[in-house]
């Protein structure tokens, strides 16, 4: 009798046991994963609030997915006929976090990041038809002064009238050298493509080291130039709006057998 009242207590905290281990597995891929109720009740939510923040819209609402930076469910929300007519809105536990249609449509966003994709994907396709002093990756940018030129919808077009930037990034020497040999290769390339920009940048780095450069305008490339240019500014004895940052690479460790050769 003794026994069989051991057995069943030993059963019954194994099943115990089994069960906080199983709803602790469970907690825990809800709280990494979010559920499947919470995510039909974020869509319902997300509907409702469409409904009464933008009457008389059609949209086209993705199913929302959980976010895990703040437990909530974040959906994309599309105009099916305008391009560039797209937000998110994240919700959680019934309560609209955020909601990025000002950023994103009323201020033209979306048109201004569609617009740098696209001359970007045009400046790339020509660099890698040339060989470059270093490996880049082109980022076009419109400047400040341009974005308010930008309407909604706007088609690419070069001759748009608004003023870009063209920063390139990637692996290299990270000398002046290395930058204005580079900058003279691109911009070579630029002007055979009738590709205009208002400024220039590189961003170089190899075993440690590093130089970023911004603000380069077309005429001190131009120039022939530029690599004295570049170190006076480094020095701080150029009167340009040219900003340069140099990291040196590191240094290899020295061994015990350096140390006893010397």
């Amino acid at each position: 009798m003794e026994q069989d009242t051991v057995k069943i207590v030993k059963r019954t905290v194994g099943l115990v046991l089994l069960f906080l281990v199983v709803a602790g597995i469970a907690g825990a891929l809800l709280w990494f994963f979010g559920s499947p109720w919470d995510a039909s009740g974020a869509e319902k939510q997300i509907t409702a609030y469409l409904q009464q923040q933008y009457p008389g819209q059609s949209w086209e609402v993705e199913k929302p997915r959980y976010d895990l930076s703040t437990h909530g469910y974040r959906a994309q929300i599309r105009d099916p006929l305008q391009e560039d007519v797209f937000f998110t809105v994240l919700v959680r536990k019934g309560q609209v976090l955020s909601d990025s249609y000002e950023a994103d449509v009323t201020e033209k966003g979306n048109t201004v990041r569609r617009l740098e994709q696209e001359y970007t994907a045009l400046v790339q396709e020509r660099l890698e038809q040339v060989e470059l002093p270093a490996q880049v990756k082109a980022s076009v940018r419109i400047d400040s002064a341009s974005a308010a030129q930008v309407q909604l919808g706007m088609p690419f077009s070069r001759e748009n009238g608004l003023s870009y930037s063209l920063m390139l990034e990637g692996t290299g020497s990270p000398t002046v050298d290395t930058v204005a040999a580079l900058l003279g290769v691109v911009y070579t390339e630029m002007e055979a493509a009738q590709y205009s920009f208002s400024s220039y940048g590189v961003q170089l780095e190899e075993d440690g080291g590093m130089i970023a450069v911004a603000q380069v305008s077309s005429a001190q490339i131009k120039g022939g130039n530029l690599a004295r240019i570049l170190q006076l500014a480094q020095q701080g004895e150029e009167d340009s709006e040219i900003y340069i940052s140099v990291r040196q690479p590191q240094q290899p460790a020295q061994t015990n057998e350096d140390s006893l050769a010397e």
